[in-house]
């Protein structure tokens, strides 16, 4: 079962960024000065949807979540562009990580790992994306999303906002087949979902279906030819709905040059919230062999 994450705090600024983090269970810097996990958080979600894991990582590290803005309890913004994202990754890990740091990021929140580790070189020692769109920058299509838009227009009627979230299509099936949120009894349930859905800035939705983000893919290059740090990426089937197919998968090969895929059998889009402990499992070898180049 899920735990909640500790108290949120906000990071001022422009916007703010609420943000959540932990310290090990040792009240120190963990084992042998361990480096800072940030978690980051997918479009539509929010720092809440890492709750399957975060617990397991504090035990250990010093764990640090945000809220992306639009999402979640940080603040609308004006800017909802790929690279914008990217600069408030950068914004977290120089003020309130502050140190050396692996950052863990989910969907578009991979995309803002990417840009982390290609700003900040020195503090990366890696990164973990979790199905990563590296395509990412097409307008999203309007007519799927107009119901969630229009439902955000009305959140005072919570019970219609509710059979909304409940007709939502999945991004990727259930682990019993299921095909929407209302069909879920897990982590994704229409009421969880409800809670992440509720504080999307509807001004991010327009932005997403509205055009594409010509910047995207400039940006994405750039970042990934400046990464040096280890790169593990964990991802589904594209028959699943996984975001990474082979051209993607070709992409990142060929700009990184120290990198794992690892394809999980069985799931989509979402790993660590349907998979928590394949998720875990998985990225730990990568965390023990960050550890141990560090003290080397």
């Amino acid at each position: 079962m899920a735990k909640r994450l500790p108290r949120a705090r906000t990071l001022k600024g422009d916007p703010a960024l609420a943000h959540y983090y932990s310290e090990p269970s040792d009240g120190g810097a963990g084992a042998a000065g361990e480096p800072a996990i940030l978690l980051i958080h997918g479009s539509l979600a929010r720092s809440e949807d890492w709750e399957n894991v975060f617990p397991r990582l504090a035990t250990r590290y010093r764990t640090v979540a945000y809220d992306l803005r639009g999402h979640g309890r940080s603040g609308r913004a004006t800017d909802y562009s790929l690279r914008a994202f990217g600069d408030d990754a950068l914004r977290v890990q120089r003020t309130i990580v502050k140190g050396p740091v692996v950052a863990i990021g989910s969907s578009l929140g991979a995309l803002c790992a990417i840009a982390l580790a290609a700003r900040e070189p020195e503090q990366v020692l890696g990164i973990v994306l979790e199905d990563p769109n590296v395509s990412y920058g097409a307008a999203w299509d309007a007519a799927r999303y107009k119901p969630l838009r229009d439902a955000l227009d009305h959140l005072d009627d919570q019970k219609a906002f509710l059979k909304v979230v409940e007709r939502w299509p999945l991004p990727s099936p259930g682990p019993r087949g299921e095909r929407t949120h209302g069909e879920l009894r897990g982590f994704y349930a229409a009421d969880r979902m409800a809670t992440y859905l509720r504080d999307v800035d509807p001004a991010f939705l327009d932005a997403r279906t509205g055009a594409d983000d010509a910047s995207a893919q400039p940006a994405l290059a750039e970042w990934l030819a400046a990464v040096r740090c280890p790169v593990l990426v964990l991802a589904g089937e594209p028959r699943l709905g996984s975001n990474l197919d082979d051209n993607g998968e070709w992409k990142l090969k060929r700009a990184t040059k120290d990198l794992v895929v690892k394809r999980l059998p069985g799931t989509g889009h979402w790993i660590h919230g349907f998979r928590p402990e394949q998720f875990l499992e998985n990225i730990e070898p990568f965390l023990r062999r960050l550890r141990t180049t560090r003290v080397a």
